[in-house]
């Protein structure tokens, strides 16, 4: 039996260790949430929401605990977890008002109707939901799966193993709410094991945030469930929101000030980097390029490396440790090799026998290095010199990736011309880096499938369709 463990990046001390569950005691717990699903699939979605929203009071109340234990096991600084917890709980009550407002009612078709012909689509749960959540921020990508499953009247089976403790409060949450129980079960299983569970247990949708890599293994494994005459549902769906490399363009017109604090601030060091829709990229408009650049080695400077549990630490530990500070450093070292200029970081530094990498801004690059290729995980930023609004536009589709891209302007017919011309999952004007619950999140070409998850179309996402084609001329009654 394969025994899970997990350091703190900063102290490097052991904070978990636990046995994988086996096939067999998961086949357990997916037997008992399968059972669950049958009665609260059942019950009218506006008693599934005041449910829900009920049990968003653990997390209040658990504030304090849970953001610590996220800062010792994947080493976000407490204030920083503690501005994740507020907001998941902002936007998991998005959720539960789409889902009173009408989000899952039948679509109506009344406009098509005739008199033989009465038609609409009901939605209704999948079943059991797997969803495998990551470490970077553990809170948001698990409430998007989760909140979305829930509400469409699913159970969840929740793999959590990078930052448990999150995995076990949601249980503690949502595992039981009112006189229903088994609705969402943290499981510990290793990578074989949820391979496992993908290709031969009785669930009926994977939800997976994580790598481009990961994503690949998770569809070969429902590949393979495909094969499995033995279960009920071997065709099933993936939600997978993937890596990205995304792009910022500051235009020639952009608020100068305002474009440092999103592209720099909250675009490229929050976290320390490690978000899959950070800004990894930066094209800046020739006008600007200096001034920008000399704006962000200001802001990267000032940033404090640190123990997340220190008020004073800005940026924690890589969740990696040096292995993730080795992989970013050979993007830099690759472009420095073919001429580009490291105006700030570039090195490490040593906090209490942690390995940090100092945030490092790198310009007069190109196309021709890894680092405007690859998805940067971590405070590296590269930024190009651009002359026009086209050359930015074609630079940033210049990329096998689709999750976001950003535009800075003060101009609505350059913005708009921004939305039209480029293809991601989310396209955004004067901000960048952050998730609004009442807009689909989506990821496109490696970043994702496609699939959607939040606004309420993310709760008709987890749900199965079925449309109900009546001929009502013969009918009697209302």
């Amino acid at each position: 039996m394969v025994t899970i463990t997990l350091t703190n990046p900063f102290t490097k001390e052991l904070v978990f260790k636990e046995k994988s569950d086996s096939f067999a005691t998961l086949s357990e717990k997916l037997a008992r949430s399968g059972a669950a699903f049958r009665k609260w699939s059942r019950l009218p979605v506006e008693q599934r929401a005041a449910l829900v929203r009920r049990a968003l009071d653990t997390f209040r109340a658990e504030e304090d605990r849970i953001s610590t234990a996220i800062a010792n096991e994947m080493g976000k600084p407490k204030a920083a977890a503690v501005e994740e917890l507020t907001y998941m709980i902002e936007r998991a009550e998005y959720m539960c008002t789409f889902a009173e407002d009408g989000a899952l009612r039948n679509l109506d078709l009344t406009r098509y109707h005739t008199t033989d012909f009465e038609g609409s689509i009901r939605y209704r749960g999948k079943g059991v939901i797997y969803i495998i959540s990551p470490w970077n921020y553990p809170l948001f990508t698990s409430i998007n799966g989760v909140i979305c499953a829930l509400l469409s009247g699913n159970t969840v089976i929740l793999k959590h193993t990078t930052t448990p403790s999150v995995g076990r409060l949601f249980e503690q949450a949502f595992g039981k709410m009112g006189d229903y129980a088994d609705l969402l079960i943290n499981v510990t299983i290793d990578y074989d094991v949820s391979a496992e569970l993908i290709e031969k247990g009785e669930i009926s949708h994977v939800v997976f945030t994580g790598s481009v890599q990961g994503g690949k293994a998770i569809q070969q494994s429902i590949g393979r469930r495909a094969l499995n005459d033995q279960l009920a549902s071997p065709f099933i769906e993936a939600s997978l929101e993937l890596g990205s490399n995304d792009a910022c363009y500051i235009a020639e017109d952009a608020d100068l000030e305002k474009a440092i604090l999103w592209a720099i601030k909250i675009g490229r060091l929050h976290n320390s980097g490690q978000s899959c829709c950070a800004v990894k990229r930066v094209y800046v408009h020739a006008s600007l390029h200096d001034a920008f650049v000399e704006k962000a080695r200001a802001v990267m400077e000032a940033e404090i490396n640190g123990d997340p549990l220190d008020k004073a630490t800005t940026l924690g530990p890589l969740f990696g440790g040096e292995g993730a500070v080795k992989t970013l450093m050979s993007l830099v070292d690759d472009a420095s090799s073919k001429g580009a200029k490291v105006v700030t970081g570039g090195a490490t530094e040593t906090v209490n026998g942690c390995v940090f990498l100092r945030p490092t801004l790198v310009t007069e690059v190109n196309h021709g290095m890894r680092i405007m290729k690859e998805e940067t995980f971590g405070p590296v930023l590269p930024v190009m010199k651009v002359t026009s609004d086209e050359q930015a536009m074609e630079l940033i589709a210049d990329t096998c990736f689709g999750l976001t891209a950003s535009i800075f302007t003060g101009s609505r017919a350059r913005a708009d011309k921004f939305l039209d011309a480029l293809d991601f999952g989310t396209l955004y004007v004067n901000r960048c880096n952050t998730v609004d619950a009442r807009l689909g999140w989506i990821g496109h070409r490696h970043s994702g499938n496609g699939s959607v998850s939040l606004s309420p179309e993310g709760l008709r996402a987890l749900s199965n369709k079925t449309s109900l084609n009546i001929d009502g001329s013969g009918l009697q009654g209302e």
